[in-house]
């Protein structure tokens, strides 16, 4: 008669540490969606608090012949402050992708100078060739999800 209570002690325990497991392994689990919706949070405050505007005039003749280079005039308008010499910018000039080295970038109005941030002002130069006279084009700008398209027609 005494093996049927140590029976029972031993399925007890046995079921005590199956239960831990499952209790261990669920509460992973759970971390990782928490930590995964966190991570996802994080990601879309940034893309909603960026927000950038090119402020040149299309008119006003953003193309110099002399050195074959655009000169925009981009103006932070988010609240989420961006590298100050503008290397956060991806950049398509007519569909085609500007390389890092192809464009620079400086702040024009600036507090510190130490980031692009709300109300500051980044002249970005693009190195794009010759561009013949009485041609449209397009540049098309992305910032942690924020896209800006400018066009302008080079005038003879």
């Amino acid at each position: 008669m005494a093996s049927v209570p140590v029976s029972h002690l031993i399925l007890f325990i046995a079921s005590l540490v199956i239960a831990a497991g499952v209790v261990g392994t669920i509460t992973t689990g759970v971390d990782r969606v928490s930590a995964a919706v966190d991570d996802a949070g994080l990601d879309a405050t940034e893309t909603l608090r960026t927000d950038v505007t090119v402020i040149s005039d299309p008119g006003g003749g953003v193309y110099d012949a002399s050195n074959d280079t655009v000169t925009l005039l981009i103006k932070n308008t988010g609240t989420y402050r961006l590298a100050p010499d503008g290397s956060g910018l991806d950049v398509l000039f007519d569909g085609s992708y500007v390389r890092p080295d192809a464009k620079t970038g400086e702040l024009v109005s600036a507090g510190d100078g130490a980031a692009w941030s709300r109300g500051d002002v980044l002249r970005l130069t693009i190195d794009v060739g010759n561009l013949a006279s009485g041609t449209d084009h397009r540049v098309y700008l992305t910032v942690n999800g924020d896209e800006e398209l400018f066009q302008f027609r080079v005038e003879a």
